[in-house]
């Protein structure tokens, strides 16, 4: 028995299409289909008429047969998920679509223009709904029997049906990917959840601060307006990179903004540390050897005036002996104080501002 090896392509131009309010088109199998999304706002019981372009890019005469799927959700890299066969979601839309053509057989380099109706239930709830409109290499009787291989090619659908619509969304997290880091170089991640029945763009601002309160950066947030599927989380990835030396605590205040008005508002904050272990150790080490240094020098200085006083054997326990060891006992003591104090210091800051 042949097993199925079929795939529905959704390129990236489709995946940020779906997610982003852009247009573009998706390529694959030799045909290509733009634009890339269709998006668009709707009324219960009412029907719009949509039309794509439709290029066969191969160098010979290809038949393409139409189907449409509903969209059920996305993954964590914001590709559709497309709904199985008799699978119920709550986004439904493939059944709205009427097509037209069953197939479509196209020349080399010929483009078409394929119009379809959306007809709008008249009881449907309000909000998003999702689908896509495929183009495949295979017709439905073989692609369902198991016995094809092959790949398609298709565009999004997003309607927003008008109604009670719930805009909300909240901030699940807002962090950094490690505490301390050597160098200012940080990724802020930020997991928006979408608890409405409509796509939210968030989009904003991170502000980062020193431990004076000084603002050292102000960083972007999704700035291609990227959405997040009802009912779902997306993560927004974003980097500092700062090329000035930085050291001490940092916090970061990060403030989207969504909705139909952009007038709603999440916000959050984290830290973290900045310490770079290499110019530390470095200083630390300076110092220390600066003070053996001068402990070393101390020691030739003070056997050279017992030599010019006359004095070259020093036993242990007498006069000099004594005033030799005191004065070798205190740098060596002080060196160990400001090694101990400054990882003291250090300790300090951590915990005062962590």
């Amino acid at each position: 028995m042949t097993t199925i090896a079929y795939a529905r392509i959704v390129t990236a131009g489709v995946a940020l299409a779906f997610l982003l309010p852009i247009t573009g088109h998706a390529q694959a199998e030799g045909v290509q289909i733009s634009p890339a999304i269709v998006e668009d706002r709707v009324n219960p019981g009412q029907s719009y008429d949509y039309s794509l372009k439709v290029t066969n890019v191969a160098e010979t005469a290809r038949t393409f047969f139409f189907s449409v799927q509903d969209i059920t959700g996305v993954d964590g890299r914001g590709v559709p998920i497309f709904a199985t066969e008799g699978e119920v979601t709550p986004y439904e839309l493939s059944s709205w679509i009427d097509l037209p053509e069953e197939s479509i057989t196209m020349e080399p380099g010929e483009s078409r223009t394929i119009s379809f109706r959306v007809t709008v239930p008249t009881e449907v709830s309000p909000g998003s709904h999702f689908g896509g409109v495929f183009l495949d290499s295979q017709p439905p009787r073989l692609r369902t029997s198991g016995a094809a291989v092959g790949m398609s090619v298709g565009s999004i659908v997003s309607l927003r049906v008008a109604g009670e619509v719930v805009e909300e969304a909240r901030l699940r997290s807002f962090s950094t990917e490690k505490l301390i880091y050597s160098v200012p170089d940080v990724d802020f991640t930020a997991n928006v959840e979408n608890l409405g029945n409509v796509l939210v763009r968030p989009h904003g601002l991170i502000k980062v601060v020193n431990m004076t309160g000084r603002e050292v950066a102000s960083i972007r947030v999704n700035d291609s307006a990227a959405a997040v599927f009802p009912e779902s989380e997306r993560e927004f990835v974003v980097e500092w990179d700062r090329d000035e030396f930085a050291i001490g605590r940092y916090q970061a205040l990060i403030s989207l903004v969504y909705g139909e008005d952009g007038r709603r508002t999440i916000t959050g904050t984290t830290s973290f540390w900045v310490l770079p272990v290499k110019p530390i150790l470095y200083a630390i080490g300076g110092v220390m050897g600066f003070i053996l240094l001068v402990f070393l020098i101390v020691r030739v200085y003070i056997r050279r005036k017992l030599r010019e006083m006359g004095v070259s054997n020093v036993r242990r326990g007498d006069y000099y002996s004594k005033r030799y060891d005191r004065t070798a006992s205190r740098l060596l003591i002080m060196t160990i104080a400001i090694a101990l104090f400054s990882l003291a210091f250090l300790a300090f800051l951590f915990l005062m501002f962590a």
